[in-house]
């Protein structure tokens, strides 16, 4: 479960890409940056399942990943293209297909190899009609779904929606958002056999797992707060948007149909990293990044491509440390041992200082070693919250309830996963 959105900006050319990644709420993601390479001729590259031939150049990446996969959830590259991507739930045969690329291989594969938002969606669609998708995309449990993709650039972005082989396209038309559900009509992309007067989401939606998903519902959160010119602050606010109902009581109960979503419940996962991305014509790229789980109590740091310190890592290692560190920060929020309004106003401190520190930076010639110096002065701010902020005891969620059950069973994994924490 996930939510991504893209929004136009006309003066300067710009434009910003934002992605909350709904996953299992155990599973790491990793902040990671690939370097560009030069490969040998002949070679091919192991995705998540299965190996392809490689090109010849791939390009510099910023990854947000799962840490037992190849592919990413969400990333951009050095040239500007930054991609999201969505289950689905269609009438497909994926669930039962081999082991082929997954939803989250076609995105790394396309930033890899892709140098604007039109390019990666051509990238992708080759890539599936001839490989196809399928396998296991879940980290504790077996969970396999088609694919949504959102492609975006400094002029333009577009939708991809996919059925098993099946594709759909459309160039997005002003601000938009996807979740997990399809939503492109006739106006789509078609191959041969398509029936021209069909939509593609009707055709090809399955509508039980879609509506339970909460997608429209989500979806309607994220577009309702959608503005002609939005800041950085309106947007990372959008991804920790939680419907009325659960106000005050997000760590109290599961929140499926939350744009930042809360698990605990039968069904629904957790957000599990962030990103808020400006996509700035022939400027460099801000990245702001959770590096962490549960965006309405994480810290969005600016990074730049260059950056050499937290929250991006070379090294799969270090990123990991980093992520389950502060997933202890959580844990210890649910087990009711944090000031949770402390911990939200100083975050709130840090990051306006650092949004005002980025804005007067580009309201110049951006300088990169400013720019790398707040990225490094911000991660050290961040760390030395955490540090102040992390109790022990974060495995000791008290109650009976079926939420505090949850919670401690995921605890007690972790724990176990990590040697004792």
């Amino acid at each position: 479960m996930c939510d991504t959105f893209w929004v136009p900006v006309c003066e300067p050319i710009f434009t910003w890409f934002a992605k909350n990644s709904d996953r299992s709420p155990n599973e790491p993601q990793l902040l990671l940056r690939v370097p560009q390479r030069r490969h040998a001729p002949n070679t091919s590259v192991r995705c998540t399942y299965i190996a392809i031939p490689q090109v010849e150049y791939t390009r510099e990446m910023i990854l947000s990943k799962p840490s037992w996969m190849w592919g990413a959830e969400m990333g951009v590259n050095a040239d500007g293209v930054a991609i999201g991507n969505e289950a689905v739930f269609t009438k497909s045969k994926t669930k039962k297909a081999p082991p082929a690329l997954l939803g989250m291989d076609l995105l790394r594969l396309a930033l890899e190899r892709a140098s604007t938002a039109a390019d990666a969606i051509e990238v992708m669609i080759a890539l599936l009609e001839q490989y196809g998708q399928g396998g296991n995309c879940g980290f504790d449990h077996d969970f396999r779904y088609d694919n949504s993709f959102l492609a975006a650039d400094a002029d333009e972005a577009y939708i991809l929606e996919t059925s098993g082989k099946r594709w759909a396209v459309k160039r997005a038309e002003g601000a938009c958002a996807i979740s997990n559900r399809l939503t492109i009509a006739k106006e789509h992309t078609r191959r041969a056999g398509f029936d021209e007067d069909a939509d593609f989401a009707q055709r090809f939606t399955e509508p039980v797992f879609s509506h339970f998903s909460r997608a429209k519902q989500r979806r309607c959160q994220v577009t309702e707060q959608l503005t002609a010119q939005p800041d950085a602050a309106q947007l990372m606010q959008i991804l920790r948007t939680h419907p009325p109902a659960l106000a005050g009581k997000e760590f109290t109960r599961a929140a499926v149909g939350s744009v930042c979503m809360h698990a605990g419940g039968v069904i629904g996962d957790h957000t599990t990293s962030s990103f808020v991305v400006a996509l700035r014509k022939n400027k460099p790229v801000t990245i702001w990044c959770t590096g962490a789980s549960t965006p309405c109590i994480s810290a969005f740091k600016p990074v730049f491509f260059g950056s050499a310190s937290a929250p991006l890592f070379t090294e799969e290692a270090p990123a990991l440390d980093y992520w389950l560190q502060r997933e202890k920060l959580h844990r210890a929020v649910i087990a009711g041992i944090v000031d949770i309004e402390a911990l939200r106003e100083q975050i709130h401190l840090l990051e306006q200082a650092w949004i005002q520190t980025e804005q007067f930076i580009f309201k110049q010639t951006p300088d990169e070693q400013k720019l790398q110096a707040l990225s490094a002065h911000a991660a050290k701010a961040e760390q030395a919250m955490i540090d102040a902020f992390l109790p022990d005891g974060w495995q000791n969620v008290k109650g009976r309830s079926s939420y505090a059950r949850y919670w401690r069973r995921k605890n007690a994994a972790l724990g176990a996963e990590r040697k004792g924490g």
